[in-house]
């Protein structure tokens, strides 16, 4: 009787659609609890302690499962298409065929890889030391752009991470083996990208230099969007917005302060700057030299403070530089350095900024 080696490619899709419906039933479930969890009037120590708990500890592990699971399943699918490959192609056990499941050829999942470094971005190295997740490392001021024009995505990912931390906790985790997984959407569905604990030099730091959660969620990005930071070199929020939380996004136009307000109460906003890309040096249509043209910010609060040029108490916007704390120069010249974060009335904003996008994490 000979030996069989390799594996069922039937039973092996079979086994990855269950391991795919077991998440999704579990993200569901999860789905489902918060709600209920929300709308169940429970006051008092033991109230505050369990939603403690849930926010805290649970809901984070229960996320996490689910998209391990369906993973899981997206790796039981590969193999399956190698299985089958290998099967069929000439070179039998060990031949040249497989087939890719990256997102840009309609796949749902991804391989570890290093996507191709912007020009100017270094050599890839070992990330250095842990990656903190805790609320510190996630505030939308603890961040340094790097070597790629990817503000609009930096300013997306930091409004969803100061709006919502534990749903960039609950998706991005490292694997035993040593990779990180961070869990983005296509077209509303899963699409977990893989990749390797390496990044270029020129990559996104904290606000001290150190490699953070953005290091590793944006070169999952250029995974995302194509294999290459060149792809995420210019873009708008609203098409990251959409990548990191699955839910549409809307271009509200200039708006005002009390609709950005309204918005930043249900979801991440992040604003743009007026330029044009050809000669935005050269011909800005901003108002403040402080204020850096076709470049995307944080939203972080739109509140009545009392404003310093006037004495006078009135509804103002902070903005947050995916530049970091400190700022930096638009163009290496002494004296031209740009704020890292700034404060602006509703007339000002306007004389500066052109757009306004939402997300959303519910």
């Amino acid at each position: 009787m000979g030996s069989f080696y390799g594996a069922d490619v039937a039973e092996l899709r079979a086994l990855a659609k269950l391991v795919d419906s077991s998440g999704q039933q579990l993200d569901g479930a999860l789905a489902t609890l918060s709600g209920c969890l929300a709308q169940t009037p429970w006051h008092g120590p033991d109230g505050a302690e369990f939603t403690s708990l849930w926010n805290s500890t649970l809901k984070g592990s229960l996320h996490r499962a689910s998209g391990g699971l369906m993973h899981a399943a997206v790796a039981l699918r590969t193999n399956a298409d190698q299985q089958e490959t290998t099967s069929t192609d000439g070179d039998g056990p060990g031949g040249s065929g497989s087939t890719s499941d990256h997102p840009r050829d309609g796949g749902v999942g991804d391989k570890p890889g290093d996507p191709d470094p912007h020009d100017g971005m270094g050599e890839y190295r070992d990330i250095d030391g842990p990656i903190p997740l805790d609320d510190e490392a996630l505030d939308p001021r603890n961040m340094e752009q790097g070597r790629v024009g990817d503000c609009w995505f930096l300013a997306a990912a930091g409004a969803v991470a100061a709006h919502d931390p534990d749903w960039i906790r609950e998706h991005m985790w490292q694997n035993p083996d040593g990779t990180w997984t961070v869990k983005f959407y296509k077209d509303g569905e899963p699409n977990y990208i893989q990749v390797e604990p390496t990044v270029p030099t020129g990559s996104v730091k904290d606000a001290d230099g150190n490699d953070n959660w953005l290091s590793i969620y944006e070169k999952a990005a250029a995974e995302y969007f194509g294999g290459s930071y060149d792809d995420i070199d210019s873009d708008w929020p609203d098409r990251a917005f959409e990548a990191i939380t699955g839910s549409s996004s809307t271009n509200l136009g200039e708006s005002n302060l009390d609709e950005i307000r309204e918005h930043l109460a249900d979801g991440p906003v992040s604003v743009t700057t007026e330029g044009r890309p050809s000669d935005w040096w050269f011909d800005k249509e901003i108002d403040d030299d402080g204020i850096v043209p076709d470049h995307a910010y944080i939203v972080d609060v739109v509140e009545d403070r009392v404003n310093p040029d006037t004495g006078e108490t009135e509804q103002m916007i902070h903005l947050l530089n995916p530049w970091g704390p400190n700022g930096g120069s638009l163009t290496g010249e002494e004296g031209d350095h740009r704020y890292g974060d700034v404060w602006l009335t509703e007339q000002e904003y306007k004389d500066n900024f052109d757009k306004a996008f939402t997300g959303s994490t519910n």
